[in-house]
């Protein structure tokens, strides 16, 4: 098997192991979970854009009237062509999100591999990236930072071949730019700091670039206004997104359980040594563009330039928006990619040092293969705790679905007893609109049939059981009489 076809396997073997290991929550709908939140507020655009295109601004405003437009469209858009395909299935609405990571995956093993790191350092950098926790728990999460990420690298593919003084054609640099500026804020901040990178290592690189990330803001501008009908929102959204989120330390300490959880410290302490090796001087690395100035070129060879764009755009997104990175402990999911990057160059430099030692190649590929086990053993074995939130939030479908639906969009159908805050999973979930209900006079406020769900700390009693519509150990649906009488006793 050549080089090429081994990578191409590899990819094709972690993506399956992805879509498998994700599988219990892709099959069903929109749980009680971060994941679930995040996709239902994205598939009630979609449902809004297939049912009315024109009225609904193309997604931009959901069935009951709200407004949701805070990032570029390209999610919502790709969930509405899914979604119009389908027949508004959910496995088909959060589609573009299991095929934006299995994109990522092939793109990540393509940067990779341009940057001249050797076939089996790509594999174990595609294993260690594919099966982390953070890929594995919100790889299939319908959300910006997961579709934008395979744009933003095969954006990153686009510059780095022109930094290498082999630029692909222009409507390749331009059009990925575009998408990446299509498809997610941390997209086009990546895409800014490529094209002042590309300032100094090639200026035709730059120049595409920059069309591109133009043409993709003033669509994603453009459509924002649209919907708003000003970007007052947008910029009270970013404003409120860049807010402290708490004092600094605090702030710090989420980080490090964000990261603690959905990484773990062994592949962090890789990651990190992997990623100081990257920018350790490699004299077989891919010759840069001979045009760059002497002094950048030693920047802008091997993996160097991809650790540094990549370093700067994750960090520098969890850092300006300190409020969204302190409650969002998805917000650095791009740091799978700098685990691919990290891994990778550890992975090669060793390789590097045992081919110089001239250890036999059967001994380094089963080594290798080792490796390339053991990190996917442990990734798959290793359920975070936002895993299972996420797996735990499943059992609200079986449950939820016993509601009627709605008669229309701005029809309650569904009460959700005392959990503060919007409840997309349920207005998903019902057709129609959730209503709170935090107290046993609220509750005998409700038509006493409405069905409420309520979320359950532990085993519901016998009592509630008796009352329940539905029920199972972690949720409960009840009529609001039944629930306001049992909660009175």
């Amino acid at each position: 098997m050549s080089r090429q076809r081994v990578i191409v396997a590899a990819v094709l073997v972690v993506g399956a192991l992805f879509v498998g290991h994700a599988g219990p929550w892709i099959s069903r709908g929109f749980g009680y979970s971060l994941d679930g939140f995040n996709g239902a507020v994205w598939g009630q655009g979609a449902r809004a854009a297939v049912d009315d295109p024109i009225a609904s601004r193309l997604g931009g405003i959901q069935p009951d009237g709200h407004r949701y437009a805070n990032h570029p469209p390209l999610t919502v858009w790709s969930g509405a062509v899914l979604s119009a395909v389908s027949g508004d299935s959910p496995v088909a609405v959060r589609l573009p999100a299991v095929l934006a990571s299995l994109l990522a995956l092939a793109a990540l093993a393509l940067l990779l591999h341009d940057a001249g790191a050797a076939p089996g350092a790509v594999v174990v950098g595609i294993v260690a990236a594919g099966t982390c926790s953070m890929f594995l728990t919100y790889g299939a999460m319908l959300d910006t930072p997961v579709v934008s990420l395979p744009f933003a690298l095969l954006t990153l593919v686009a510059a780095q071949r022109g930094w290498q003084g082999r630029p692909p054609p222009t409507w390749i640099t331009v059009g990925a730019a575009a998408l990446a500026c299509l498809s997610g804020w941390q997209a086009a901040l990546l895409t800014g700091i490529a094209v002042a990178v590309s300032l100094v290592a090639h200026r035709r690189t730059a120049a595409r670039l920059l069309i591109g990330m133009g043409l993709g803001t003033a669509v994603s501008v453009a459509w924002i206004g649209w919907v708003h009908g000003s970007l007052r929102p947008l910029l009270d959204q970013a404003s409120y997104r860049t807010s402290t989120g708490g004092t600094q330390v605090s702030w710090l300490t989420a980080q490090q359980r964000h990261v603690g959880d959905l990484y773990g410290p062994v592949l962090l302490v890789l990651v990190a040594v992997g990623l100081a090796v990257a920018l350790l001087p490699r004299p077989d690395a891919p010759p840069t563009e001979p045009s760059s100035p002497p002094w950048a070129r030693p920047l802008l060879t091997g993996m160097r330039p991809l650790v540094l764009v990549l370093a700067a755009s994750v960090a520098g997104y969890t850092a300006l928006f300190r409020n969204g990175s302190a409650i969002h402990d998805y917000w650095t999911f791009w740091g799978v990619a700098l685990v691919a990057v990290g891994v990778a160059a550890l992975a090669d430099r060793l390789v590097g040092v045992a081919e110089g030692r001239a250890l036999p190649t059967t001994l380094v590929t089963a080594v290798t293969a080792v490796v390339v086990v053991a990190l996917a053993g442990s990734g798959l074995t290793r359920h975070s705790d936002a895993e299972q939130r996420v797996r735990d939030g499943v059992d609200l479908i079986a449950v939820i679905e016993e509601a009627p639906n709605a008669p229309d969009p701005t029809a309650a159908a569904i009460a959700v007893y005392d959990q503060p805050g919007t409840l997309p999973w349920a207005d998903y979930a019902v057709d129609g609109l959730a209503v709170h209900a935090d107290d046993v006079d609220e509750l005998r406020a409700l038509p006493p049939d409405l069905p409420v769900l309520v979320v359950l700390g532990g085993p519901a009693s016998p009592a509630l059981k008796s009352r329940a519509i539905a029920v199972n150990d972690r949720f409960a649906l009840v009529p609001a009489a039944a629930l306001a009488d049992h909660l009175s006793r």
